[in-house]
């Protein structure tokens, strides 16, 4: 299994400034931004990155591009990380149960988690979503009542509800 989550592409790309090998600290301070030192991932299969990108568009208040990376859990835990599974907020409660934080990181341990996302990046482990596969991804979702539309934000729900008028 893998966990995923939203990164900023262009952060991790190389810099003129840094050696090969070496992490933007750009991509560490915005894409690993820690709350109570633990990081937010998703639970996923190769096959199941849209999951994540759902999980994540139903929160937001409108529709943009995802850039989403995929790490091997064993990985993680190989490296010493405590995952702990927690309750996802997202609308899309089938996808709840799937959120997993990496927990009790230090700078020692982010840096570990950096290398490995850096390591995904290079290894073909991340992709982009378009805006518009985003909204085909919510709109597909509301459809198939995986997510209930008066669950999403109102801005993000104009937008679902234009997409579909306009099919």
């Amino acid at each position: 299994m893998f966990l995923a989550r939203k990164i900023s592409r262009a952060k991790w790309e190389a810099k003129r400034d840094l050696s090969e090998g070496e992490i933007p600290d750009d991509a560490i301070t915005v894409d690993l931004r820690t709350k109570d030192n633990k990081l937010s991932f998703w639970r996923c299969s190769e096959t199941e990155v849209e999951d994540v990108a759902l999980a994540i568009a139903a929160t937001r208040d409108n529709v943009d591009k995802l850039d989403i990376v995929w790490v091997d859990e064993g990985e993680l835990k190989t490296d010493g990380q405590t995952l702990e599974n927690t309750k996802g907020d997202t609308p899309v409660t089938e996808l709840a149960e799937r959120h997993v934080d990496v927990c009790q990181l230090d700078s020692v341990r982010l840096g570990k988690v950096a290398h490995r996302v850096m390591a995904a990046i290079k290894k073909g482990q991340c992709t982009r979503l378009t805006k518009k596969q985003v909204t085909n991804i919510l709109v597909a979702a509301v459809k198939q009542k995986r997510v209930d539309l008066n669950d999403l934000r109102p801005s993000l729900r104009k937008k679902i509800l234009e997409s579909r008028q306009a099919e």
